[in-house]
Order: C-alpha cells, then sequence, then structure tokens
C-alpha cells in the first residue's frame, strides 16, 4: 500500500487531528511558546473542564443519529438545583451530586420518551428543552448567582490527583508519568490486538513501517502531554474522571 493511497483511506479519520496539530503549532507560534506551557496547558483542561463532560454525554447521542441542544440549558439547571442543595440548603455534597445525577438521568429519559414513543425528531424536542430548561435555571436562581460550593465540591473541577513520593523528584509529579507510561502500554496492546484480528479476518492493514510509525507517534503524544502536565501540578482531577 503506498503513502498516497494511505492519507486517502484515513483522511476522515485523520483530518481533524492533523487540522489541530496545524492550529497548535500556529498559536505557540503566535504567542511564543505559552501555549504549550505547562501552567497554561493546564488552565485550558480546568477552564474547558465542563466540556470535556458534554461531550463525554454528546458522544452517545450522536453515534445514535439524533443531536441534544439542550444539553447546556440542562447543565445549567441541574447545576443551579445543586447550588440550592449545597449553598442554601447546607445538604452534604454527596447527597446533592446523587440527586443532581438523578434529575439530570430523569431529563434525559423525559427527552427520550418524546423522542422514542411518540416518534419526534430529536431537534425539535431538545429544542423545546433547551428553551424551557434555560428559563427554568432563571426562575429557581431568581437570576442570581450562588457562591461559594462547598471545597471538596470544587475540588472536582479544580484539584488534582495526589502524588506518590518516587525517588526524590519533587520538582515533577511522578504519578503523572507513570500513568502516561501505563497509557503508552495499553495503547500498545490495544492496536497489536486489532491488527491480529484484522490479519486473522484477512482485512487491509497498514505496513508495518507505517503501523510502527503510528504506534512511536501516539506513544509521543501521549508522554508528551503528561510530561506537560507533570511540570506543572499533575493531571487534574476532571481531566482523570474523563480517562476512566
Amino acid at each position: 500500500m503506498k503513502l498516497g493511497d494511505i492519507l486517502k483511506s484515513n483522511m476522515r479519520s485523520y483530518g481533524m487531528i492533523v487540522a489541530l496539530m496545524f492550529i497548535i503549532l500556529l498559536f505557540s507560534i503566535l504567542s511564543d511558546g505559552i501555549l504549550l506551557r505547562p501552567l497554561n496547558v493546564t488552565n485550558l483542561i480546568l477552564q474547558n473542564s465542563y466540556i470535556l463532560v458534554l461531550a463525554i454525554g454528546m458522544v452517545m447521542v450522536i453515534i445514535a443519529g439524533h443531536i441534544d441542544l439542550s444539553v447546556g440549558s440542562v447543565c445549567a439547571f441541574v447545576g443551579a438545583i445543586a447550588a440550592i442543595f449545597m449553598i442554601e440548603m447546607q445538604m452534604p455534597t454527596a447527597v446533592a451530586i446523587f440527586l443532581c445525577l438523578l434529575l439530570g438521568a430523569l431529563i434525559g429519559a423525559w427527552h427520550g420518551f418524546f423522542i422514542a414513543y411518540l416518534k419526534m425528531p430529536s431537534f425539535i424536542v431538545t429544542l423545546a428543552g433547551m428553551l424551557l430548561f434555560r428559563g427554568l435555571t432563571m426562575v429557581v436562581l431568581g437570576g442570581q448567582s450562588l457562591s461559594p460550593y462547598p471545597a471538596e465540591f470544587r475540588l472536582i473541577s479544580s484539584g488534582f490527583i495526589p502524588d506518590i513520593p518516587f525517588l526524590g523528584l519533587s520538582s515533577y509529579h511522578v504519578l503523572t508519568i507513570l500513568i502516561g507510561v501505563v497509557l503508552s502500554l495499553l495503547v500498545i496492546f490495544s492496536e497489536l490486538k486489532e491488527r491480529r484480528v484484522q490479519l486473522k479476518n484477512q482485512f487491509s492493514v497498514l505496513p508495518t513501517g507505517f503501523f510502527i510509525a503510528k504506534l512511536v507517534a501516539m506513544i509521543a503524544v501521549i508522554n508528551i502531554f503528561t510530561f506537560v502536565l507533570a511540570s506543572y501540578r499533575g493531571i487534574p482531577n476532571i481531566l482523570s474522571s474523563c480517562l476512566c
């Protein structure tokens, strides 16, 4: 298989990755390298943590061939209810989180009822849900902001996984480096297993050279990323929960 054929057959799969790499390179040059500094990378993860959480849920919706326009409004409404539980009602954090997850599940089931049983387009259902829960958020909060959340709740989105002492490398978060190594081994195992299955079923696979280059590139990205995080305070809690 020639390089041109490989690029053509995998352009859809790797096109977004290539575009992302060009964007990172461009802004790294424009910012004189500030973009990829450990503190900035960590801040980008923390500031966009809610997008990571929403994206995980949206994957299943998109795979099913639907769309959810209400996800932001539902998130805001459930967050408002969480604020009322924990700040105004002084409810224990674990109990408030459980009730809010249950509320989110009920809202999702309510949307799903109209889509699955009444055969209404998901676009229409979730558009109505977006407007409804955006309004309900304003109603339950009275147009005001509530703060502060309990410290243990804030740690979910702003805390970091604890480190372990190891060989006196105090300037780096050693557990994060070890996690990068473990992830690399898992990627190697998964890719080799998938390749064996494809060969067993007589599917076309990448030539050995390109396959090794792909593995090296993936491992390099994983370890560079974890090393950058280890240079600051390690992996944020929100990122570790998304990885799990």
